[in-house]
């Protein structure tokens, strides 16, 4: 009988842990478990409530939790499903608590929904302190009350197009749960449908398609969310008694491009929120619908939106009172014509902060003594076409307003008034979101800044009537493209070679003599209120000179430029081709060609009807556009919609119309940010031939290899100020640069090509579909010619940087 016992706890001992009872002292303890540790054994032999420990390695395969238990990781152990199906999966067991695991690698069948952790009729389910790496759907909660999804990192299959992802996280028919503190990327959706009384706060919501999506979620609490960079932020549906507070709604610029969208809401009391840089701040379709509710939006900001408020003309019953509406392209928007009633910009006697206020304040109370009235006869155009849209602050719109203002007859019709506009804006209570992205947006750290200064901003629209065409809308350029084996020397001699640039400097040996400035900054300074965004910057940029500003986002770099096209008044002296701007804008801006970060072009237009209309509005010949065409390499491409053309094709019909005049100076805000490595490579080949033509250059950028490819001088910004000038090979190493060559190469091979790095010396380390390998600034390429060497092959590269 000893004999049989000691078999029986020895078979015990090699599943991994030993039965306690469930109600004795040791039940909460965590499970002893020897070096040989079968998980799955150990969930189906654990009794209920106790504590699985799991240790530190690889589990294979998919896993099935049938009791109540807690499933606890030790130095994240790894959960990889193989690619194959769900890794966790939970049916009709209440109290499972899942904690500390790494779990990757899902398979991709939409129609199964592979997801990291499937959960189904399992209340006061608790999902904390995890990673979802590489996974379909990502956590998957249905009718399970009482749930709690905190402080994961989820990570989707990043190689998959977005409609062929899952959904990030998707709480279905569960009340009273809890989103709290996680950090989502790169998935489809964050879904909670049919969920009342949800807390979702402290995440961080980015690169997915919509942030965050619910329908049929009655009193559910919004609040501390940072959602940025997504297609759409946010869009809340059929709900009732919405919580918004203290968010931040920032970049999300896709075809529609709402920071947040509300559609059949009611009873929506939102404050302290930020939207700042979407193509819509907030959006409202039939919110609120009963006709017995009201809605509430106090200081909130709405900043460098394209539209800051967007209502279908049917809307009523909303308040707004105390908010901030800053440089928003367009402050109140309507979908189509109609009459804008029903709504108030004044309550209880305080109006809202409005950037365009031309007023006063003779009594010193803080309120303008004259009523806000947004009235302008191109915008009442837009709201009955929104696709007059594409000619915003063209030209065209300022002949339409400059008739507006010569005749009477075309006076245009009040959208609404605001009859107690405040002096000063509001600051938001927007707290500083929980860690997320490695790369904080300079809208966010700008725009934050600028409000907390206590900013005071009184444009007068009449001084920047001759501003140059902006772009006003994100394109994505398409996924990299896979470089053969057989071109992968073509592309190392034209991305990475320096001869072209060598031969442009031959010419010019010293920047200090290559002639006039045609850029001469002296003391410019530009101050938001009390935040200083460029302070008394002194710069010249030669004839022929190609010049890179260099800095963190928020160093300046984008006033600067903003200041040189007229479009922010400065103080200080700024002078283009000898001009200067102030006294003689429309011949300062006749020399400059500008090539903006983001392209609004009229997708249903060819290239070259495009080309057409740009050069009309320049009074430039017809004859001109088919040149530009050829010099851009858009020849076979002029008769193709907007619409169809790639990425990399638009940014270079953007050249084409910057070219359009032959200006002596290219200015260029991240002209390469949007594009995939080939068609940054094709773009910087082509400024590299205007450079060579005698093009002086004026750009921001924040990828190394373009500034020492471009550049002859770098000026390093930094809080506004001029920290450093330098030659573009001393940057890296006078910044204290850390790189990273990030290499994409297909699975089979990639432990080879890590084995073999890592041999030779290289600090090298997986990264989902490539490695990642830290380099010097003077052998970036080293671990590229390694491979190459015993014909490794590589899909695609990027060089990353950051400072030490």
């Amino acid at each position: 009988m000893k004999r049989l016992s000691i078999i029986f706890l020895s078979s015990l001992i090699l599943v991994g842990f030993i039965l306690l009872p469930a109600n004795s002292a040791s039940s909460s303890s965590f499970i002893p478990h020897p070096s040989s540790f079968n998980l799955q054994a150990a969930l189906d032999a654990a009794q209920p409530g106790q504590t699985i420990q799991v240790p530190s390695g690889v589990y294979q395969g998919n896993f099935t939790i049938s009791k109540p238990v807690t499933l606890e990781g030790v130095d994240w152990p790894i959960l990889d499903g193989n690619n194959q199906g769900t890794i966790i999966t939970i049916n009709g067991t209440p109290d499972v608590t899942i904690r500390g695991l790494v779990i990757r690698n899902t398979g991709t069948r939409l129609d199964k929904e592979d997801a990291g952790i499937a959960v189904n009729q399992s209340p006061r389910l608790v999902v904390e302190n995890n990673r979802l790496e590489n996974i379909l759907f990502g956590i998957k909660v249905k009718d399970s009350a009482d749930s709690q999804v905190v402080n994961n990192i989820i990570g989707a299959k990043k190689d998959l197009d977005v409609a062929a992802r899952g959904d990030s996280l998707l709480i279905w028919y569960s009340e009273n749960s809890q989103v709290i503190g996680n950090q989502v990327s790169h998935g489809r959706d964050v879904v909670l449908w049919y969920n009342n009384g949800a807390v979702i706060r402290d995440n961080v919501i980015f690169g997915n398609r919509y942030g965050l999506h619910f329908m049929y979620c009655d009193d559910n609490i919004v609040e501390n969310n940072r959602l940025e960079a997504n297609s759409v932020g946010a869009f809340l549906m059929y709900s009732r008694r919405l919580a918004l507070r203290h968010n931040i709604f920032a970049n999300n610029r896709g075809p529609s491009g709402y920071g947040i969208g509300l559609k059949d809401i009611d009873g929506v009391e939102a404050s302290d929120n930020l939207f700042s840089g979407n193509r819509v701040g907030m959006y409202f379709d039939n919110s609120p619908w009963s006709v017995d509710v009201s809605q509430h939006f106090q200081r909130n900001a709405f900043t460098y939106n394209d539209i800051g408020l967007l209502f279908a003309p049917s809307v009523k019953r909303n308040y707004f009172s105390q908010n901030s509406f800053i440089d928003n392209s367009e402050q109140v928007g309507l979908t189509t014509g109609g009459v804008f009633a029903g709504n108030s910009f004044t309550v209880n006697g305080q109006g809202n902060f409005w950037s365009d206020y031309t007023g006063y304040d003779a009594d010193g109370n803080g309120l303008g003594d004259l009523p806000y009235v947004s009235k302008s006869l191109f915008e009442n155009m837009m709201d009955k076409n929104p696709a007059l849209r594409l000619f915003q602050l063209s030209p065209a719109q300022q002949a339409i307003e400059l008739a507006a203002h010569a005749f009477p007859i075309f006076q245009p019709q009040p959208k609404f008034s605001d009859d107690a506009p405040l002096l000063e804006p509001i600051t938001p209570a927007v707290p500083l979101p929980p860690p997320g992205p490695a790369w904080p947006m300079w809208l966010i750290a700008g725009t934050w800044l600028f409000i907390a200064g206590g900013v005071l901003v009184l444009a007068n629209l009449a001084r920047v009537k001759d501003r140059v065409l902006p772009v006003i809308s994100s394109v994505n350029g398409p996924h990299p493209r896979p470089l053969s084996q057989k071109g992968r020397g073509e592309k190392v001699q034209s991305s990475l070679s320096l001869w072209e640039r060598v031969r442009v400097r031959a010419a010019h040996p010293n920047s200090n003599s290559w002639g006039k400035p045609m850029i001469k900054v002296t003391n410019l300074t530009k101050k938001f209120g009390n935040f200083t965004a460029v302070d008394a910057l002194t710069f010249e940029v030669a004839a022929g000179e190609a010049v890179a500003l260099w800095g963190p986002n928020g160093a300046g770099k984008t006033t600067i430029i903003r200041s040189l096209l007229g479009l922010l008044s400065a103080s200080g002296e700024l002078r283009v081709n000898g001009f200067e701007v102030e006294k003689e804008g429309k011949k300062a801006r006749a020399a400059i060609g500008y090539v903006p970060q983001e392209l609004a072009f009229y997708d249903d237009m060819s290239a070259r009807d495009t080309l057409l209309f740009y050069a009309a509005l320049k009074h430039v010949p017809a004859g001109r556009v088919d040149r530009v065409l050829a010099e851009v390499g858009l020849a076979a491409h002029g008769a193709k919609a907007v619409t169809a053309l790639s990425g990399g094709m638009k940014q270079r019909l953007a050249l084409a119309s910057a070219l359009l005049a032959d200006p002596p100076i290219l200015v260029l805000d991240e002209p390469t940010s949007n594009l995939d490595t080939a068609a940054r490579d094709e773009f910087v080949k082509l400024l590299l031939r205007q450079k060579a033509q005698g093009k002086t250059l004026l750009f921001t950028s924040h990828r190394l290899e373009e500034v020492e490819l471009l550049a002859d001088r770098v000026l390093v910004l930094e809080g506004g100020k001029l920290s450093l000038t330098c030659h573009p090979a001393e940057l890296a190493g006078r910044l204290g640069m850390a790189l990273t060559l990030k290499i994409i190469m297909p699975e089979p091979i990639r432990d080879n090509a890590l084995t073999l790095l890592k041999a030779r010396g290289f600090t090298v380390s997986r990264n989902g579909i490539g490695l990642r390998v830290a380099v010097s600034p003077k052998a970036k390429m080293a671990p590229l010619h390694t491979l190459w060497a015993e014909n490794i092959e590589v899909n695609n590269f990027e060089l990353e940087n950051s400072q030490e």
